[in-house]
């Protein structure tokens, strides 16, 4: 079954990556936006549930999908002939999740839930990643050497032009890897592709100030809620992460930014 499309306003586009740059980008005028509270619940998102693969007709291992997912999807390749992927249960009109020519690529869709087998019809090798699309708090554990002792620098998320709260740590691992890391309490209005910036700029209060200041972007923001954590590049001196911002491209504004303290 064809899941119906989940109407989310985006932000897509990217930022600059590597190290901070030594002159500041031009100025962007902020759009304006309406406010709104950081939600109980995240944007949605994919996460990948598990990577199968074979040659010919297989019946797969059984997978869950969680009760609360909105959606499920598979994304598949196929080398020869045609593939087709039939779920066990079957959706509730019992079509194929996918079909498609090989060789080829393509993905399907479904909204049923629970534990779910794959019956995968082809002649050739194929591969199919099973991801659900959730909208739950994301909840990345720390990871091994995150302590008190190995904080370098923290802050807390202040509102800039929408809403944003929570702590965020830089943490200094003994084998000298650097990870920013964004607590349970964190929280951000909800939107897709935002986008999460290391920045030079002490306490940035508007978006003109944010994109005023070199940064370096560490690729979206995983989730609107929750826990997450991001390793930094190597050439990014420490010292340099004077804040963390949060940010959304095409729009160009500063959702929410964190001014960090040394610790």
């Amino acid at each position: 079954m064809i899941a119906a499309a989940v109407a989310v306003v985006g932000c897509g586009g990217g930022g600059d990556g590597g190290a901070l740059p030594t002159t500041a980008p031009p100025a962007t005028t902020a759009a304006s936006a309406p406010t709104s509270a950081p939600a109980s619940r995240a944007a949605p998102r994919w996460e990948t549930v598990v990577t199968l693969e074979g040659t010919g007709p297989a019946r797969t291992a059984a997978f869950t999908i969680l009760d609360d997912a909105i959606q499920w999807r598979v994304r598949w390749t196929c080398e020869a002939g045609a593939l087709t992927i039939a779920a066990d249960p079957p959706p509730r009109k019992g079509r194929p999740v996918a079909e498609g020519a090989c060789p080829g690529k393509g993905d399907g869709f479904a909204i049923h839930t629970g534990r779910i087998r794959l019956d995968v019809d082809t002649t050739g090798p194929w591969v199919a990643i099973v991801d659900q699309q959730v909208d739950t708090p994301l909840a990345e554990a720390p990871l091994e050497g995150m302590s008190a002792e190995t904080v370098v620098a923290e802050g807390r998320f202040v509102p800039v032009e929408m809403d944003g709260t929570g702590t965020a740590r830089l943490y200094e691992l003994a084998d000298g890897r650097r990870f920013l890391r964004f607590e349970d309490d964190f929280r951000v209005t909800t939107n897709t592709d935002l986008f999460v910036w290391l920045s030079r700029a002490e306490a940035p209060a508007t978006s003109e100030e944010a994109v005023a200041s070199p940064y370096v972007d560490l690729g979206n923001l995983k989730s609107t809620v929750g826990s997450q954590n991001y390793q930094l590049p190597g050439d990014v001196p420490t010292d340099a992460v004077r804040s963390i911002v949060i940010w959304c491209e095409p729009v160009a504004i500063a959702y929410a930014a964190a001014p960090l303290a040394r610790a």
